[in-house]
């Protein structure tokens, strides 16, 4: 069994326990989110000449502590390094590449704050992860999830709104990858513009 099969099934070991601290959408992640940006980021690494085990090895833990505790948690970030430090290590990936899953690609692939990722491996996870989010059915489940939780109309539109934006302009890293997304990203804005201007 190869190092990224058995990253997988440790994985799935943390997210099956279903810890009661975890984030409220952790099981909807795990089922639909972190391995679409995994197989984005294998096919990614291989279109922009990236090291595909590493920027798959991203996708799959790059928000990790998930499994574990909530967004809104102060140690949420440092936890999903942590568990992601470990979990390469214990499945035999070197210093050198848990540095550049863990401290480039896992650590930026937000793209707050003006920070980005600088390897190629990194630029493929952020940008794996955006064109994960850049569907409706991320979006649809995030605003179902915040709709649930009571959250009012105006911080779920500031919310949709923010990701679409920093998702398309900051994490796509590849200018061929936005001129690709923008039909696509205008739809969706489109879209959220008519359906969240209807709720109330």
């Amino acid at each position: 069994m190869g190092r990224l099969e058995k990253l997988r099934e440790k994985i799935g070991v943390l997210y099956e326990r279903k810890d009661p601290n975890r984030a409220d959408w952790a099981d909807w992640l795990y089922a639909h989110h972190i391995f679409v940006v995994a197989d984005n980021a294998t096919r990614l690494a291989r279109r922009f000449g990236a090291n595909p085990e590493l920027a798959t090895a991203a996708g799959m833990l790059h928000d990790i502590a998930d499994a574990e505790m909530k967004r809104d948690n102060p140690h949420h970030e440092e936890r999903s390094l942590e568990i992601a430090r470990a979990l390469l290590a214990e499945v035999g990936f070197t210093p050198e590449e848990i540095a550049v899953v863990v401290d480039d690609a896992i650590k930026h692939h937000g793209c707050h704050g003006g920070k980005a990722p600088t390897t190629l491996e990194g630029k493929v996870m952020a940008a794996a992860d955006a064109l994960a989010h850049l569907t409706r059915e991320f979006y649809d489940h995030a605003v179902e999830t915040f709709r649930d939780q009571k959250e009012s109309v105006e911080d779920i539109r500031r919310w949709v709104f923010s990701k679409l934006e920093r998702d398309f302009n900051n994490k796509l890293c590849f200018e061929e990858l936005q001129k690709e997304m923008r039909p696509g990203y205008e739809q969706l804005k489109e879209f959220y513009t008519s359906q969240l201007s209807g709720i109330t």
